[in-house]
C-alpha cells in the first residue's frame, strides 16, 4: 500500500494536487495546517481515501487531531505535533505512541522533513508541502506489517 503523506500545505493545493498525480497513491495522510486543503482533495479525488488532522492553524475546525489507524498490521498515530511539542523535541510524541501501542507516528508542525525511530516507535514528518525553500512530502510503504518512509521534493529536479 502507498500512501502519500503531506502536513503544513497552508493553502497550496496546486502542491499536493502535482504529487497526487504524480505518485498515484492508494490514500493520503494530510497532517494539519490548512485541514480545508485537504477537504478540497476530498473533492478534487473523490475515490481517493483521505485522512486529515487538524494542527495549530486550523482554528474553527472541530475535527480530530489525533488518529489512530491500522492498515497491513501497521499501527500508525497521526497527528499535527503542535500537542506534543515537537518543534523542541519528539520525547512527548514517543511517549504518546508507546502508550497507544503504535509502531509509526506521523507528524508536521515543523516544516522540516524528519525520519528516526526511537524506543521502538518509527518518526516521520513529510515536511511542509506548502511553505519554505524545497516544499516535501512523504511516501509510507506499508507491506506484511512493515512501514519503509521517504521524503521527497514537490517539484522534480529536471
Amino acid at each position: 500500500m502507498k500512501i502519500i503523506v503531506l502536513s503544513d500545505s497552508h493553502g497550496d493545493i496546486a502542491n499536493m494536487v502535482s504529487v497526487i498525480e504524480r505518485e498515484h497513491p492508494d490514500r493520503v495522510f494530510h497532517l494539519g495546517d490548512h485541514f480545508r486543503d485537504a477537504e478540497e482533495l476530498e473533492w478534487a479525488y473523490p475515490e481517493l481515501p483521505i485522512h486529515k488532522v487538524t494542527g495549530n492553524c486550523d482554528w474553527r475546525s472541530r475535527d480530530k487531531d489525533e488518529l489512530k489507524l491500522t492498515f497491513q498490521g501497521v499501527k500508525m498515530l497521526l497527528c499535527h505535533g503542535h500537542n506534543y511539542g515537537v518543534k523542541f523535541g519528539l520525547e512527548d510524541l514517543v511517549r504518546r505512541a508507546q502508550k497507544e501501542g503504535v509502531a509509526v507516528a506521523l507528524f508536521g508542525h515543523t516544516h522540516q522533513a524528519h525520519s528516526s525511530c526511537k524506543r521502538g516507535v518509527q518518526l516521520c514528518n513529510p515536511g511542509s508541502c506548502g511553505m519554505g525553500m524545497v516544499p516535501t512530502y512523504g511516501v509510507l510503504l506499508l507491506e506484511g506489517g512493515t512501514a519503509r518512509f521517504s521524503t521527497h521534493p514537490v517539484f522534480e529536479e529536471e
